[in-house]
């Protein structure tokens, strides 16, 4: 199979973009399952803070609402004082979003300004947005529990990659603006 270096040459930042994303998706991602494997078999710290960080907000609706983290296993529950409701597992703490959404940032070269703007602003946009999924899972939980796989696996997964291509939309518009 002969390389055709004109397809390269008329495709250089598209190949470079592709080459960087996965690049970088594959360092971070490894990265993350080292971290996550250190840990186990309990939760990760970042899964704990999300747990800490939802059941907080969950007690302004219901104060008997608590964290149960596991001592032998990876996930946490977030109950109330007459069931358990949902159960937080590494994928539910948002870091491999942020894995996805930093790597399209870092490969679809902008001005470090603007980079490090549109991370921190998508590292917290993410995250609130990330508590409040899982806040919704817990009311799912509670109200509709036979909704619960739908909502957990696509609803709410669609309406988070929804936002993250928004903000990459708005990211490449104003690396082009520059």
């Amino acid at each position: 199979m002969k390389l055709d270096l004109e397809f390269i040459k008329e495709n250089k930042k598209a190949i470079r973009f592709l080459l960087v994303f996965a690049g970088l998706y594959l360092v971070l991602n490894t990265v993350y399952g080292f971290f996550i494997q250190h840990y186990y078999p309990t939760s990760d710290p970042f899964t704990k803070a999300v747990s800490l960080q939802v059941s907080w907000i969950l007690s302004f609706f219901d104060p008997s609402v608590t964290v149960y983290p596991s001592g032998y296993s990876e996930y946490i529950a977030i109950a109330n004082d007459r069931q358990n409701m949902i159960y937080v597992f590494e994928g539910c703490n948002g870091l491999n979003v942020l894995i996805v959404y930093i790597s399209f940032l870092v490969a679809f070269k902008g001005p470090q300004r603007l980079l490090l703007q549109f991370t921190g602003m998508g590292i917290v946009g993410i995250h609130l947005l990330n508590l409040a999924r899982v806040v919704l899972l817990y009311a799912v939980a509670f109200y509709f529990p036979e909704q619960l796989y739908f909502f957990h696996k696509y609803l709410f997964t669609g309406i988070i990659y929804t936002i993250v291509f928004a903000l990459w939309y708005f990211w490449v518009r104003s690396v082009r603006n520059e």
